[in-house]
Parts: C-alpha cells; sequence; structure tokens
C-alpha cells in the first residue's frame, strides 16, 4: 500500500520541536509556530520561535567553545574522526531523513531519496568537507630582501563562531554545505533552519547530538525572519552563511557591519539558458530546460535556468518539445513513485508566481500553457500548472525578476553576440548553461556570460568544485577548497631568525 503525508506523519512519531544548545536538548517556554506541509495543510509539528533570547544562548554556548573549548585546538585528525562518525549515521538514517524533507517541502519522496538533495549525497558532502580537516595549511614564503633575516609563513585558522542561516528548498543540502566546512576547519556553528523545513534539520541535528562532539560546538534554534535576523546581527557571531533571497541578504549585509562579520550569502538568480541552432538535440534541449522549472521542485532552485534564450529559427519547435515534457509531469502524493514535481512551498508563494503570470500578460508576452491552478483533488495543495510564456521582452519583470516558481520565460535572439547581451543584462549572475556542439563557442560563451558557473550542454553541481554568484546572486563560494578557505582566517607570522 503507498503510503501518505498522513500515514508517514503518524508511523515516525515526531515529537514538538526543541531548540539544542550547548550540547542539550531545551524545552521552550516562549512562542511557538506551527510547520504546514505544502502538499495537504496538515501540521507538520510545532517548534520554538527562539527570538532574541534563544539566539543569545546559543550564541554564547558557541562563543564559550570556540573561546575556551577544544574544537579549534583539536588534532585534525581527531576532528576527522568525530565527523566520520556522525557522517556514517547520516547514511544509516538517510531514508528516514528523505521521508522527513518529503514532509518538510513536498519534495517527492524517491527524489529526496535519490537526487543531489537527499540525505544521502548529504553525507556525500559532509564527507568531502571531512577530507579537508587535517589539510588545510599555509604557506611559507622566500626571503624578499637582503637586508633582513625574517622568515614569513602563513597559517590558517578558524574564522570563530558561525550562523548557519538554511532556506527550505534543500535543507538538508544547505546542511551541508555550511556545517560541513564550518567544522572541518574547527570552527562552531549556530544553525537555524527555514520555519518551513525545520524536521529534516532537526534529524541531522540530533545525530550531531548523539556525536562526540564538544557541547556548544553545535547548536539549533528555530524560527522565522526575528529569529533570523538576531542571529546575523549578533556580535558574538564572527560569519553568516546565508542562502535565499537578496532582500534578506542585503539586510544581513547591513547588520555584518557592526563587528565586521564574514560573509557567504547565495542569493538566488535569474539564469539564462542559451540554445544554438547546432545544439545537439533539440527535442532534448526544451525538455531539460522546462523539465528543470515543471519537475523536481517545480522551478524552486536557484541555479534553475528561468529564461530560455533561444535561437529564432527554433522558436515554434522549441516550444513544442517544451510543451511535450509539461504532458508529463504528474502532481499529487509525494510518496508516490509517479509524482515528477514539488508543490510551492507555501500560500503565500503561491499567490506572488500568480502574480508574476497575470505582470507578464499585461506586459504583453504570450502565455503559451499553464499558469494556472489545478482543482479537484489537487485543490488543497500548492500547486501551479507550469508555465511557459514567449513574446518576452528582457525588460518585463518576468524576465528580470526572481520568480522561484514553474515558469519559464522564452526570449528571441540571432546571433551570438544578441545572446551573451541578453544573458547579462540581469541584476543576477548565478549560473546558467550554453547549448551547441561547437566546443569553440560554447568555450567563449562561457567565459562571456556573468556568472558564477555556467554548464555546457547540461549543468549540474557537485560537492568538490566552487558554486556561487557575482552582482546581486551574493558573496563567496560554496564546494570545494574554496569553502574551507571561507571558513578560515588568514595569518602571516613574521620570525626573526637574527634574534
Amino acid at each position: 500500500m503507498t503510503e501518505t503525508v498522513q500515514s508517514v506523519h503518524a508511523s515516525l512519531d515526531l515529537r514538538p520541536g526543541q531548540l539544542f544548545i550547548d550540547g542539550q536538548w531545551l524545552d521552550w517556554d516562549g512562542p511557538r509556530f506551527d510547520q504546514i506541509n505544502p502538499n495537504t495543510q496538515q501540521v507538520m509539528g510545532s517548534f520554538p520561535e527562539a527570538g532574541e533570547r534563544g539566539v543569545n544562548e546559543a550564541v554564547a554556548a558557541a562563543r564559550k567553545a570556540f573561546d575556551e573549548g577544544p574544537w579549534p585546538r583539536m588534532a585534525a585528525q581527531d576532528r576527522k574522526r568525530i565527523l566520520q562518525r556522525f557522517i556514517e549515521r547520516i547514511y544509516d538514517a538517510e531514508e528516514e531523513i528523505a521521508k522527513l524533507q518529503t514532509l518538510d517541502n513536498g519534495i517527492p519522496y524517491h527524489l529526496s531519496r535519490n537526487t543531489r538533495v537527499s540525505a544521502k549525497a548529504t553525507a556525500d558532502v559532509m564527507d568531502s568537507y571531512a577530507g579537508w580537516a587535517d589539510k588545510i595549511t599555509g604557506e611559507t614564503y622566500p626571503q624578499f630582501t637582503a637586508a633582513s633575516n625574517m622568515q614569513y609563513m602563513s597559517f590558517r585558522e578558524p574564522v570563530g563562531v558561525v550562523a548557519a542561516i538554511l532556506a527550505w528548498n534543500a535543507p538538508l543540502l544547505m546542511f551541508a554545505n555550511k556545517v560541513g566546512p564550518a567544522l572541518a576547519a574547527g570552527c562552531t556553528v549556530v544553525v537555524k533552519p527555514s520555519e518551513y523545513t525545520n524536521l529534516s534539520v532537526t534529524r541531522l541535528a540530533r545525530i550531531v547530538a548523539e556525536s562526540d562532539l564538544p557541547p556548544g560546538v553545535f547548536n539549533l534554534v528555530t524560527g522565522a525572519g526575528a529569529t533570523g535576523s538576531a542571529l546575523s546581527a549578533h556580535p558574538g557571531v564572527d560569519k553568516v552563511t546565508f542562502t535565499g533571497s537578496p532582500q534578506t541578504g542585503r539586510s544581513i549585509l547591513l547588520a555584518s557591519g557592526g563587528n565586521m562579520k564574514r560573509l557567504s550569502l547565495e542569493l538566488g538568480g535569474k539564469s539564462a539558458g542559451i540554445v544554438f541552432p547546432d545544439t545537439r538535440s533539440l527535442a532534448a534541449t526544451a525538455t531539460q530546460l522546462m523539465g528543470l522549472c515543471s519537475t523536481f521542485l517545480s522551478g524552486q532552485v536557484c541555479s534553475t535556468p528561468s529564461r530560455a534564450l533561444v535561437h529564432r529559427s527554433l522558436l515554434d519547435e522549441f516550444v513544442h518539445h517544451a510543451a511535450e515534457q509539461v504532458k508529463k509531469v504528474k502532481f499529487g502524493n509525494p510518496f508516490e513513485s509517479t509524482t515528477t514535481s514539488a508543490p510551492i512551498i507555501s500560500r503565500r508563494q503561491v499567490e506572488r508566481i500568480l502574480g508574476y503570470v497575470e505582470s507578464g500578460q499585461q506586459e504583453g508576452a504570450t502565455l503559451q500553457f499553464g499558469g494556472d491552478r489545478p482543482g479537484g483533488d489537487l485543490a488543497e495543495g500548492n500547486w501551479i500548472n507550469p508555465a511557459l510564456f514567449t513574446n518576452v521582452s528582457n525588460q518585463f519583470r518576468v524576465a528580470r525578476e526572481e520568480i522561484f516558481g514553474p515558469v519559464l520565460c522564452v526570449i528571441p535572439f540571432d546571433t551570438e553576440e544578441e545572446a551573451v547581451r541578453i544573458a547579462n543584462d540581469s541584476e543576477y549572475g548565478l549560473a546558467g548553461c550554453v547549448f551547441t556542439t561547437d566546443v569553440t563557442r560554447a568555450l567563449r560563451v562561457a567565459r562571456a556570460i556573468r556568472s558564477g558557473s555556467i554548464g555546457i550542454n547540461g549543468y549540474a553541481s557537485v560537492p568538490n568544485a566552487p558554486m556561487g554568484g557575482v552582482k546581486s546572486s551574493g558573496i563567496g563560494r560554496e564546494g570545494g577548497w574554496p569553502s574551507i578557505e571561507a571558513f578560515t582566517e588568514l595569518k602571516t607570522v613574521n620570525f626573526n631568525l637574527d634574534a
């Protein structure tokens, strides 16, 4: 018998949410909030609104653990062994964690368990970062002048107390990308999940809590915007790592000035997928671009190419194949293996996306299909039928602003230079992709696009390569050595050998 949101929720026997501070799970005597499942509108659980008081307690614990505790001073091998043990426990619990993520954000369970946002992938990412623990090195420098006998060397030291504020669309992966490098580098951490996705992150926190981490090294607070603001502005925090909206990112940037916090901000995108006439298969390309907006997380991914820049000669055929792809989309029970797509995370976001659909039509774009809500058995869920706009000017709101939903805008171009100009005419610069069989053109265009990463004939991210954006898409990179660098400070030591 196929499981449902209701049956899985009941089988997991979930307890009311708590805060984890200084090595202890704490019942909360302050305000609480309910988390709602976007498929069914069912309450998934009650969680503390930590607010300023809870944040103060968590940061104080992390501060003490960093300033006085053993973790930043621990031998790299010992730190790595502790990390490896709870990574193995994530692997052991991956099925349950995947179910919790599905209860959180509605992603189909088979995708929650078997894609780059799965618990298994989370453990893989954590493992990649843990491997850096004994490889974080400085440098020695040659003598610059004969006037003095000074030896110069540098050391990388942990940045301090880290506030890790997670997005809702991939809570497990966000956890790994922020907590993994922070702990590997020797930092202490206060984690705040999105108010929409507390179940899966709390389960990861319980695994961490049962590990050999010293008290205060890892702390968990829950809450909405006020809690996030208190955490990002706290004077006891040395670094904020955040994934979310540009508006919130700008607020964090302003708040960080109080104590010159270090920042890693991944703030969304309006990526372009550029389709040239010599693409290997137009059917496959159109299916991929439309599929990224209509399946998986239904376009609720920051790197999704939501602008399809299509050579004018291909427009009609591209739209045909995109329409064929959408016919395969199936909404419904996320624990049904045939379900292809996640619902929109909240009713508020549903209304926001529908507002963009209306705006596109008012500005003169042609809505080829979708952009409405299904009825019947799906009426209670936060569903929007995937939409495709043609006759889009790059100056329309639907082409300039991040919609974060199942909406693809098709913009025509005639020349390579025009395609590059349109792609770069955006306040964002996170990702993008180029579809062509001309290798020279592929590299030329990839280099010309102003973004943190570009895919050629496809796009994917991996934990050992950097990912991040330019312009309003953020500051810094996650992945590989650049991520480790972001959680360390560089100290230069001068040694007078004549003293």
